[in-house]
């Protein structure tokens, strides 16, 4: 008997492992067919089962991977990133594994091992560009987080649950209430589980905020002809709330019906029935709408034919609210990437905000800013930290045209799944301070006019302090000019531009004047020694004069050059004479008129009086010593040398304040 049961147990085994092989093989293509069918919680489940006890590494790298995938698209990153992680150490053939790999890192903020996951992508792939992106992604998401902008991000605890809530949408021109997307479950109220992302139906929900800025508790639309029992929701409104817009996902029995975009009309308080829009055939998906101001544009997104990667966004138009509106319209690859771009959104003032998760940015689907230029492209940028995070960031909603409003986020801190955040940017301070002083004293002018004039055609004056100061605000994406005058000074010009400026600041801009009442030192004009040409550093300086040459039309000056003791005074006085030329011809060159600038050298036939700003720096020169050469001469040697400094000068005298310009000036200043 024993021989006899050798044979039996043989076969028992091979019956017992083919009835194993056939029960996984049914228990595989029913995950697989699961999955195809989108609902990943359920498909999840299988290929849990499908790893337990599998002993294959092969089958245990598939099963990984598909887990994986059902995972990401139930938007679990952490598990995610743990499947794709195992199906790689298990070798998949699945190239795809690198990048979602780097992908969930990167969402769930583990930078080296993200972009150690990309540049493996890459190196599988060369000639995929997401590899590229996601590794400047992760140098930005930690630049971004590190130096986050000015926006004012919270978490509206009083709207959220523990569950997803989403795609807020203003329902009042006063911006006081909002509907909503919204999976939690109502207390003694049965609610269907949705297969695809295994959460509650969504619904929607209303919430009002009162004068004071406290939000009331949500309360669901009981109205039916809204909330139907499917899933309800990215909802959008006209601006008076009369008119939405809103995505409803109708499920069939054996039919693939798609997500379509209804709407509906509020007549005497009450909601009537929605009316789908025919965009698409009922198998295509659209959803997530937005509608101008206007009425004349619709844009959603949807992942229909013609698109340029999964989920593009799109727009229908129409020429007035009773005219039907046009076939779909792709926004092109300014907009979209060949991955998903959702949830868009169009303020009143023209500018577009959408999600992709297909661009440079933190981490799962990031919100970004699109605006047309001056060729009507459109130019489109990150709004980085703290509106975007390492999750996923999406449906930006705006009050106006004020960058203050509402948006949805899953990112850590939350109290659900995702929730609704409430965003402010504060008002930019942008400041010009300075002083008025005296060129050549540095004294302070006071009860002088200080003039402010922007490009944006503001224009502001106000009078100097008894210390000289000023102060003007400003505002941003102006260039601006600030004019300080006083009676017996020449006016003078300065420059601010906040254009480039997108943080708090403050410019300072002292202003010197020149007094008309006696020759003042030009500064920053040098030559080497016994020579007369002007060097590079020099030039700049003269530009300054040119400067102040347009700036006061009506001068003519002198220019006057002055030398030291050392060498022949005859020799001395031509120097002073060629450097004094050689300053009037360069402004010449630039088109000044020969009528307002005389040249004269002076060598050394007059020498600096010691004034109070010069015996501050040298405490050795008594004020109203004149620093002749029979002075000098009695000084040591490192008072000689200083003294010798002084007098090397180029001086600025106004001879006249009556000249008339001719008609050339005028043409240069309109240009």
């Amino acid at each position: 008997m024993k021989f006899l049961q050798k044979p039996y147990l043989f076969v028992c085994a091979a019956v017992l492992l083919a009835t194993a092989c056939a029960s996984q093989a049914k228990l595989t293509r029913k995950a697989e067919m699961v999955y195809e069918a989108g609902e990943y919680a359920k498909a999840a489940d299988l290929f849990e089962k499908l790893l337990e006890g599998e002993e294959s590494k092969v089958n245990q790298a598939q099963y990984n991977f598909q887990l994986a995938e059902c995972y990401r698209h139930l938007n679990n990153s952490r598990k995610a990133e743990a499947a794709y992680r195992k199906a790689i150490r298990l070798k998949t053939r699945e190239k795809e594994a690198y990048y979602w790999a780097g992908y969930m890192a990167l969402k769930n903020e583990k930078y080296k091992e993200a972009l150690e996951a990309y540049k493996a992508f890459q190196k599988a792939i060369p000639k995929d560009i997401r590899s590229k992106i996601g590794i400047e992604s992760v140098a930005a998401a930690q630049e971004w987080k590190e130096n986050p902008t000015r926006y004012i991000v919270e978490n509206v605890k009083a709207i959220n649950s523990h569950e997803s809530d989403f795609a807020p949408a203003y329902m009042s021109a006063d911006f006081l209430s909002i509907y909503f997307t919204s999976a939690r479950a109502e207390e003694d109220e049965k609610q269907s589980v949705n297969q695809v992302s295994g959460m509650y139906t969504t619904q929607l929900y209303e919430a009002r905020i009162d004068r004071k800025g406290v939000w009331n508790k949500p309360v669901k639309l009981i109205d039916t002809t809204l909330n139907t029992p499917f899933d309800n929701g990215a909802l959008a409104a006209s601006p008076d709330g009369t008119t939405i817009y809103y995505t409803i996902c109708k499920m069939e029995p054996g039919k693939n019906l798609g997500c379509q975009i209804y709407t509906s009309l509020l007549r005497g308080g009450v909601w009537t029935t929605p009316q789908r829009i025919p965009i698409v055939s009922d198998s295509i998906s659209i959803g997530h709408p937005s509608i101008s101001a206007d009425g004349l544009e619709l844009y959603f997104s949807s992942r229909m034919k013609g698109g340029i990667g999964g989920s593009d966004i799109w727009k229908i138009t129409r020429t007035s609210e009773s005219a039907a509106w046009s076939a779909p319209i792709n926004l092109g690859p300014e907009i979209n990437t060949e991955s998903d771009e959702d949830f868009p959104f169009i303020r009143e003032d023209g500018i577009l905000f959408f999600s992709s998760d297909g661009r440079v940015g933190m981490g799962g689907f990031d919100i970004y800013r699109a605006t047309k230029n001056e060729s009507n492209k459109w130019q489109v940028v990150n709004m980085q930290s703290p509106i975007n995070s390492s999750g996923d960031d999406f449906g930006i909603i705006f009050q106006g045209s004020t960058e203050k409003g509402l948006f949805t986020s899953n990112r850590k801190g939350g109290r659900g799944e995702d929730d609704i955040y409430s965003f402010e940017l504060p008002e930019l301070q942008l400041v010009a301070n300075g002083k008025l002083r005296d060129m050549s004293t540095k004294k302070p002018i006071a009860d002088a006019e200080i003039l402010l004039i922007g490009s944006d055609g503001s224009r502001q004056s106000v009078r100097s302090k008894p210390d000289g100061a000023y102060s003007f605000k400003l505002n941003q994406y102006v260039d601006y000019i600030v004019i300080g005058a006083n009676q017996g000074y020449l006016r003078k010009k300065m420059s601010v531009s906040t254009r480039n400026v997108f943080d708090n600041k403050t410019f300072d801009v002292d202003i010197d004047l020149i007094t008309m009442a006696k020759p003042v030192k030009v500064p920053n004009i040098f030559y080497e020694s016994g020579k007369w040409t002007l060097n590079e550093s020099s030039k700049t300086a003269v530009e300054e004069l040119g400067k102040m040459l347009d700036d006061n039309p009506n001068i003519i000056i002198e220019i006057g050059a002055h030398t030291d003791m050392i060498g022949d005074p005859d020799a001395n006085m031509k120097l002073s004479a060629r450097r004094a030329q050689s300053v009037v011809d360069y402004l010449l060159q630039q088109g000044y008129d020969a009528e307002r600038i005389v040249a004269q050298g002076f060598g050394i036939s007059r020498p600096v009086v010691v004034s109070e700003e010069i015996a501050r720096e040298i405490p050795e020169f008594t004020v109203g010593t004149e620093l002749s050469p029979d002075y000098i001469i009695g000084l040591p040697r490192d008072l000689q040398d200083k003294a010798n400094q002084i007098n090397r000068r180029t001086e600025l005298k106004i001879l006249a304040s009556n000249y008339i310009p001719k008609p050339e000036y005028f043409e240069k200043r309109k240009k």
